[in-house]
Order: structure tokens, then sequence, then C-alpha cells
């Protein structure tokens, strides 16, 4: 309690006027430093504020939405973009549950809430779809996360969610996918066939038209070549055609001839094209027109040129006659591809009026080229200008012929400018496939190529090799029989390596899966095998997971101590289970293996003391330890003494 001013200590009597000024000052000093702490606490204050002011503006800036939710679906705090989704203003949301104003999104919300207080765990990257306020009938995409909020005692009290609109996102995806099935139904509906080979002539792709005109199934055709699928003559004839797109690295137009069903000959305008995938490796495309009636226009012609007049009216393709520098004729495509409405439209005009002032120069060389030599000259894209003015990109072929009695030239047009877009497209939406088709089909049959003939030929050979070497070595004595044993120990080492590589082959082609395994039995196994040597097993039984060939592991492992320890080594197996693996150790007192080589000891081809043939032994027991989830490695028998011997050990997963 406080003295009141103006009495003593006991409370009687007035004070003097020293004791008044001590009293003073005493209340002075705890004004100034209750000052002082009200201080400190406003400028606490100050700075917690800047800080939420700092929050709040990151909260209402950000370009996702951020919402607080009660637990019953309550709004209680929402920022500016979750406000803008919904349709409402910020100060709407407060209070209200997700129904009253979003209904369409209510069952979805209240579900993610229960699940949220239930389970006590978040919710992360769910896509939700549905309608707001802020679109009325527009279907739109959100990804959202919703994560408990807790107090001091753990209770969950609120529910905090990051939306991120993705509707525009969605609908780029529905559009692509869209523009990749609108390509494929243009290549599937095109009258013109395509297709595409491999550097080695294989079919890699074909169309439905190709499919249609030659009443065949692409997956009968896939990996095949012209070898395997037309008459000889004809197959020569493409592939020659083929490998000169590949070698000049060039577009090539070409008449090709093929029978048709019926047997009789078809001719192709074929379009041939060199392309390559991101690896590098080339292909060759083509897109052919069916011109067989073209190429009989021709012959008739030679009869009657009204026929062919007729022929080339019925055409598909714009065909233009010009003589001298004049259109002189054109068929009805013509007239459609240059926008005219009839032939008056054209004909009489000048023939560079209709090309690009760029390509004017090209033109008329090519003019005088074909003229000179009076040959048709090949196929090049131009382009030219329509009556309108707009510009168009063709591929022109053109010929001398004799018209009306004059010397003029026939063009042939084809407009490419959506073929170009067409063929970009197919080839980057095929790429990655043909890339890695071809890779895995090349590499299968190359290694299946190779296998085949080292473990049949070869195989067979040595086999027959042997047999004289025992023949041999009956009828022999002295020298030339030892050298008759060396030889015959070399082919018994060869067929060993066949043996392991015909095993490596197993494995990589196995189709099976690893199954429960007798551990000891597969020990037991191997051993037997080496009846003459002395082989310790410390005899645990146990399942592992691995397979059939996991006898040879251990008859690699035995069969190298024994080659390399001599008649007098000592061998021992020894299996500890430990924590789900089992430890499996094969130590012998042979050389063992110094410490510069226990790593490079189970590469492939790297024998140095210990190994079968080119290094395939350890390196089989190794993959065959690895394919069991398992490694291995080579230790000192005894520590820090490589020449008492090795230990082989490695790891096995207990079968469950």
């Amino acid at each position: 309690m406080s003295i009141p001013p103006g009495t003593t200590e006991k409370g009687s009597g007035l004070t003097s006027g020293d004791e008044k000024q001590d009293v003073a000052d005493e209340v002075n000093r705890l004004v100034r430093e209750r000052t002082e702490d009200l201080q400190t606490e406003i400028e606490i204050l100050r700075e917690e504020n800047a800080e939420l002011r700092q929050i709040a503006t990151v909260y209402a800036s950000v370009p996702v939405g951020l919402c607080l939710l009660g637990t019953d679906t309550r709004y209680l705090h929402v920022n500016q973009r979750f406000a803008e989704m919904d349709g409402f203003a910020i100060e709407e949301h407060i209070g209200r549950r997700v129904r009253e104003l979003v209904p369409d999104l209510a069952d979805v919300a209240e579900e993610l809430a229960r699940t949220v207080v239930e389970k006590g765990r978040p919710v992360l990257d769910i896509e939700i779809r549905g309608e707001t306020p802020a679109q009325p009938g527009v279907q739109r995409y959100w990804n959202e996360s919703w994560r408990p909020v807790t107090n001091n005692q753990g209770d969950i009290v609120a529910i905090s969610i990051v939306a991120e609109d993705i509707t525009d996102r969605k609908c780029a995806e529905d559009a692509l996918r869209e523009s990749e099935e609108r390509l494929t139904a243009f290549m599937d509906n095109t009258p013109a066939v395509a297709w595409m080979k491999d550097e080695q002539g294989r079919h890699v792709y074909l169309n439905r038209s190709y499919e249609s005109r030659f009443n065949l199934r692409f997956k009968d055709w896939r990996g095949k070549t012209d070898f395997e699928l037309w008459p000889l003559p004809v197959a020569e004839r493409f592939w020659e055609n083929d490998r000169t797109v590949l070698r000049e690295g060039r577009v090539i137009e070409v008449v090709e001839e093929a029978p048709d069903l019926e047997g009789d000959t078809t001719y192709w305008w074929n379009f041939k094209f060199p392309f390559h995938d991101a690896s590098g490796k080339k292909y060759v495309g083509g897109i052919g027109i069916d011109v067989t009636g073209w190429k009989r226009a021709e012959a008739a012609l030679q009869e009657s040129e009204e026929k062919y007049r007729n022929l080339v009216e019925l055409a598909p393709e714009p065909v233009a006659v010009h003589c001298q520098g004049t259109i002189v004729y054109v068929n009805p495509p013509c007239i459609a591809l240059f926008g005219a409405e009839k032939r008056e439209d054209l004909i009489g005009r000048p023939t560079l009026q209709f090309v690009h002032p760029d390509d004017h120069e090209v033109v008329r060389g090519r003019i005088r080229q074909m003229m000179n030599a009076g040959t048709t000259v090949p196929r090049i894209a131009e382009r030219f200008v329509k009556l309108d003015g707009q510009v168009i990109y063709v591929e022109v072929a053109a010929t001398p012929i004799i018209y009306e009695n004059l010397l003029s030239v026939m063009v042939l047009f084809r407009d490419i400018t959506e073929r170009r877009r067409a063929e970009e497209a197919l080839m980057r939406h095929t790429e990655e496939l043909i890339q890695l088709n071809r890779q895995l089909e090349e590499a299968d049959r190359e290694a299946n190529l190779y296998l085949d003939i080292l473990t049949h030929d070869i195989g067979n050979t040595e086999n027959v090799s042997n047999l004289y070497a025992d023949l041999l070595i009956e009828t022999l004595d002295g020298e030339a029989a030892g050298y008759v044993k060396k030889l015959q120990c070399s082919i018994r080492k060869s067929i060993e390596i066949l043996g392991t590589v015909s095993t490596i082959r197993r494995i990589h082609r196995a189709k099976t899966g690893l199954k429960p395994t007798d551990l000891g039995a597969a020990v037991r196994g191997a051993i037997e095998n080496y009846p003459n040597n002395i082989v310790l097993h410390n005899g645990v039984h146990c399942l592992v997971r691995a397979d059939d060939l996991l006898p040879v592991v251990f008859n690699n492992l035995i069969g190298n101590a024994v080659k390399f320890g001599g008649p007098d080594v000592t061998i021992a197996v020894r299996v500890r289970e430990d924590d789900g693996f089992v430890r499996v150790s094969v130590e012998d007192t042979g050389p063992g293996v110094p410490n510069g080589e226990k790593q490079e000891i189970f590469h492939l081809h790297e024998t140095k003391k210990r190994g079968v043939g080119k290094g395939l032994g350890l390196y089989l027991v190794q993959i065959l330890v690895e394919r069991y989830g398992g490694t291995i490695w080579v230790e000192d028998r005894v520590p820090g003494h490589p020449e008492e011997g090795a230990a082989f050990r490695f790891t096995l997963k207990t079968a469950t």
C-alpha cells in the first residue's frame, strides 16, 4: 500500500519538508520507469503491426487464391484472388458457408472438409471442377491443397486452402489433343498415300490411304523392307530412289510403278524427302499421288490430242499450258487454284503475272532449260500470286509439249502450304516414338544375332573340336599329346565361356519374376560338383528371393576358388540371416585378390588374377546378385593379408 501524502509512516502528525521532497522524487522515478515501459511496449506493437501489414500485403497480392475455412465450411478469411474466383467481395464471404455462395462446389468442399478434420492430415494437389458466380455457366478447373490448422492443444480449428485456377491450362491441353486428333484424321483421310522408312528401308509408318489402296494392314508391314513385300524389280527401283534421298539429303520427285491388287501396273507421283529424329537417325518419308491416269493420258496424247485434253480436264490436280510466255489453257482445278471464276480470267494473261516477283528469274531459267533440252525439269516449290494478290506455295512440274501445233509448256501445280504444315507436325508427333522403337528393335536384333552365333554355331564347332582332340590324345604320345591336351583345355575353356554367355542371355531374356528359392539346396548342389575339394558349409537353411539361376552364383565362386587355389585349397560357405537379408560369404585359402583389383574384378573383360574367360564369370555373378536385389564385394579372408585368401561376400533378400 502506498503512503498517503502528508502523513508519516505511522499515520500521525505532519511530514517535514525533506520527507515531502523524498516522496515526490520517488513518485517521479516510478512515473519515468512506467513511461519508459509503455514506450517500449508501444514500439513493440508498432513493429508487430508493421509485420502484420507486410503479411497482409503478401496475402492480398499473391497470384493464387488463399482461404481460411472453418470446420463447418464457413469462410473465416479470403484474399482478393480467392474472392475474384468466387465472384463475391471479400467481406461477402466472411461468416457464410460455401453452400451459400458457390453451391456448385459445396458437395466437394464439404467432403474435403470432413476428410481433413476426421483424418487430421492435408489433401494436396486435388483437381476440382465446377461453376462459380464469377462466370455463370462456365466450367472452370482449380488445383487446390487443403491443410488443417490447429490450436496450441493440437485441435483442428480451421482449414487453410490454396487454390490455383488452371482452366486456361486445361483448355490448352484439350486444344493440343484436338489438334493431334485432327492431324491424325487429316493423314488418314487424305487421298495421297504416305509412308516412312528407316535407313535400312524398313517401314515404320503407313497412313490409312496406303492400307486401303493396297488392301493391307500396317502391322503386317511394320519392320519389313520393300524386298519382302514387292516384286524384285519394283523393290529395287524403290530402294534406289530411297538411297538417293538419304545419300544426297534432298527431296526428290519421281514417278514409280507398282502393281495393284489385280497385278496391273499403276504409276505413282511420289515425293520422297529425308528427315531425322532428335538423335540424328535418318529416315525417308514419302507422299504419293496415284498418277496412273496421267501416265495413260500421256500415251493417249500420242494418238489423240482431244482425248488428252479430256483427261487433263478431268484430272484432280491443277494443270495449265503456256506458249511463248502466255497462258493458253487451264483446267478447272487450275481456275480454282488462282481464284478465278472462268477460263477467260486466266487465258491470255502473261505467265509471269502469276509468279511471285522474287521467283521470276528462277522460272525464266527453268523454261530456257526445258526448251533447250526438250525434257521435263525437276519439280520445285515456288511462290505464286492469285488474282486477289494472295501468295501461295505450290510445287511445280513442267514438261514441253506440242499444243495446237506450237511448242508449249504444260505445268502441273500442287498447293503444298497445308502439306508442309502437316509434314512438320507429323514428324514432330512421331519423332520420339520412332526413335524409341528403332533403338529397341535394332538392339534386340543385333544382340540376338551375335548371341545365336556364339551359343549355337561356335558351340557346335567347339564340341566337334573337343571330340577330335580326344581322338588325338588316344593316338599320340609324348610331347605331341601334351600339346593336344593344352588345345583341349583351351577348347573346354571356350565352351565354359559360351555357357556363361548363354546364362547371361537367359537372365536378360527371362520373363519370369523372382520366387522363394531354397538357398541351402543351391549351396549343396554347387558343392556336389566339387567332390575332390574341401568345401565347408555352416548348414543354415532359408528361403531367399531368387530364381533357378541361383546355383550359378555358387558354381562360379566355388569354381574360381578351386581353379585358382589348386587341389589343396579349403573353401567355406557361410550364411547368416540379418534383418530381412541373408549375408553369404564364400571364403578360400587361395592366392587372394590384391587391393588394387578388388573393384575391377567384377567389371566385364577384367580377368586380373581371378575370373573366368574374359571376365564373364564374376561379371555374371554380379548380374545375378543385383537381379536378386543384393550387392556383392570381395574382401581379404584375413583382414590386411590378401595373400591369405579371398572372401566373396554378398547379400540376398529373404523371401516372406
